[in-house]
């Protein structure tokens, strides 16, 4: 991977600067306002990713509302248009919002359909309410004995006890005006690395893979699956020399094999599997050249801007092509549009929020 890590030059035009940003969904260190507002001026990204850091320490709900609201009416003021607020709130070890926020079940635990359901509709509500659209769940991958780095955040071990529990998890995300991510293409329930930590090999073969690693993303796919997260790991039987992250092979299979048509997102850039082999601005442009819509980058603004200047100097060299990036926003834009068709009311959501409110003054 290379690129040319030029900064974003004063001549650049809004057009390159607008294009380049909407393939970033960020994060960010704080919890106040004006962090915010420098990351959305001056980044012009798709969208904020939000996490227990960002959790104001007074205020609780309401100051959350808050804040996402002011990242909300900046968007549309400054740039014309809305963010993705999105989070990690798969219930279980990964949900970033404390109480009074329902503590979700692992999605491991939950056994059925209707469990699911219900676990999932609360959760959603409550993020609905506070002025989430964006729930970076449910997870697809396939439980194993052998796995480090899913274990319970899996449904289940087979392939149709997935597909039956996420099946039920996104319709009830979709019924409170969220969207959601399956992940983590083409399946992380093998692997003996965490990718938080170290780059895994997945070493399981073609045939196996399409029989059941691959089975709930085609299933939820031909039903209308909006997004898809990968996974930085490598997969020899399916590209010998690229973690899905940076395989054509891989995000290729997804979006022409499998007939996705909806967006694709890294998993966050940060990690140890790709900060400890790759610089994090080659990365980006690797990952959006691969095929990624999104490409996420959940902490540090430094990384932010390399991997801001990384893609702006390879859309200017024509390393990073055109079509592949206006292919990109056209996913994004499906990601706005599906949003348009699940929204709820404004009153439904203030009613929920009044729930979650009236929950933590007791």
């Amino acid at each position: 991977m290379t690129a040319n890590l030029d900064s974003v030059r004063p001549d650049d035009s809004p057009e390159l600067a607008e294009k380049v940003g909407r393939l970033l969904l960020v994060g960010f260190e704080g919890r106040d306002f004006p962090e915010v507002e420098d990351l959305v001026t001056r980044v012009r990204p798709a969208g904020l990713i939000f996490f227990k850091r960002n959790y104001p320490e007074a205020g609780g709900p309401r100051a959350l509302r808050t804040l996402i609201a002011q990242a909300q009416d900046l968007a549309r003021s400054v740039l014309g248009r809305s963010l993705f607020i999105a989070v990690d709130h798969e219930g279980g070890r990964v949900q970033r919002l404390s109480a009074p926020y329902t503590h979700l079940p692992p999605p491991g635990e939950l056994g059925t359909a209707e469990a699911a359901e219900k676990a999932a509709w609360q959760g959603a509500r409550e993020l609905a309410a506070t002025g989430f659209n964006f729930n970076l769940a449910p997870v697809l991958d396939l439980a194993s004995p052998d796995g480090v780095a899913i274990g319970d955040r899996s449904f289940g071990a087979e392939p149709e006890q997935v597909v039956a529990l996420g099946r039920a998890t996104l319709a009830a995300y979709h019924r409170a005006g969220l969207l959601g991510a399956g992940k983590h293409f083409p399946g992380l329930g093998e692997a003996t690395l965490d990718p938080h930590q170290a780059l895994p090999v997945v070493p399981v073969d073609v045939a196996r893979l399409a029989e059941r690693e691959l089975a709930p993303f085609l299933a939820l796919i031909g039903e209308g699956l909006s997004a898809v997260m990968t996974t930085h790991a490598l997969y020899p039987a399916l590209d010998a020399g690229r973690p899905a992250t940076f395989s054509e092979e891989i995000v290729g299979r997804l979006k022409d094999e499998m007939g996705f048509g909806g967006a694709v997102l890294t998993d966050d850039l940060e990690m140890g599997a790709v900060v400890k082999n790759y610089p994090l601005g080659e990365a980006a442009v690797a990952a959006v050249r691969a095929g990624h819509d999104l490409a996420l980058i959940c902490r540090q603004r430094d990384y932010v801007e390399e991997c801001r200047r990384a893609l702006a100097a390879a859309l200017r060299s024509g390393a990073l092509a055109e079509a592949r990036v206006d292919d990109a926003l056209a996913r994004t834009d499906l990601l706005f549009r599906r949003l348009d068709e699940f929204r709820t009311p404004q009153t439904l959501r203030d009613e929920w929020f009044a729930e979650l409110a009236a929950r933590e003054a007791h």
